[in-house]
């Protein structure tokens, strides 16, 4: 698919008005900001973080696989992935998908933002939305969810409240990180070093991180952390992003 958009598309999307439940009051942002938002997270952190190679690579047995995610908001990347798996040739999966949210929104407010999707991924939003309208999300900790697809099962553990704590709270590390949280103009605790270093901590070795933003912090916290970080072509009208591997540790 081709990702790019002219210059017109570029002006409208600048100009026109955002409805209020689409803008997360807590930091002054959109819940996404590209004309696709499902395209983008498909190219900038499932193919950023070589998803379906690694998935394929597994064979025809079962495939464990352990997701981290920094911000799930309105589910928007969960959504993009059960789509992108959907599509794929992939079976016998049993993905891990841990996330964090410290603002949670109600289902109601959910289906709002993720409205605009419906052509595309109409059953989709519907089948998450009913599900995390049955979490307690005034709940500090862990919820749990569980999701039957084509390709095999999918578990949600979404932790209400702050990034760290998840992370904190991991007993076993991730394979891949989606570093999705708002930008570090905005919401610079989700960028902080001493998440990024947790994260680090909390990736197996060969493990992968994506991200849209190339903020030099970040960039260098990630480093830090013992990324091999790698600047990419970006995704509409952004010009560049990021993906990560962890360093093999040798002995």
């Amino acid at each position: 698919m081709n990702s790019k958009i002219t210059m017109k598309q570029k002006d409208e999307f600048a100009t026109m008005q955002i409805p209020p439940y689409l803008i997360n009051e807590h930091y002054d942002d959109r819940y996404f900001d590209v004309v696709n938002a499902i395209e983008e997270a498909k190219q900038v952190f499932f193919e950023g973080c070589g998803l379906m190679g690694t998935l394929s690579a597994m064979g025809p047995e079962s495939k464990i696989f352990s997701i981290g995610e920094t911000g799930f908001g309105a589910g928007r990347m969960l959504i993009a992935l059960l789509d992108y798996l959907d599509n794929s040739a992939v079976t016998e999966a049993a993905i891990t998908y841990n996330s964090v949210e410290l603002h949670p929104i109600t289902s109601g407010r959910m289906a709002a933002i993720l409205e605009g999707f419906r052509p595309a991924v109409g059953p989709l939003i519907d089948l998450l939305v009913g599900a995390y309208s049955q979490l307690d999300i005034s709940r500090h900790g862990w919820n749990q969810l569980q999701l039957r697809r084509p390709f095999g099962i999918l578990t949600l553990n979404l932790w209400i409240g702050e990034a760290l704590e998840m992370v904190h709270a991991l007993t076993s590390p991730c394979d891949a990180w989606f570093l999705d949280g708002h930008g570090p103009k905005k919401n610079p605790a989700m960028w902080r070093p001493e998440l990024l270093m947790e994260i680090g901590n909390k990736t197996g070795s060969g493990g992968t991180c994506a991200t849209y933003t190339v903020a030099g912090e970040v960039r260098r916290g990630l480093a830090a952390a013992g990324f091999l970080v790698e600047q990419c072509p970006g995704f509409g009208g952004k010009k560049a992003v990021l993906k990560g591997i962890k360093r093999q540790l040798h002995s």
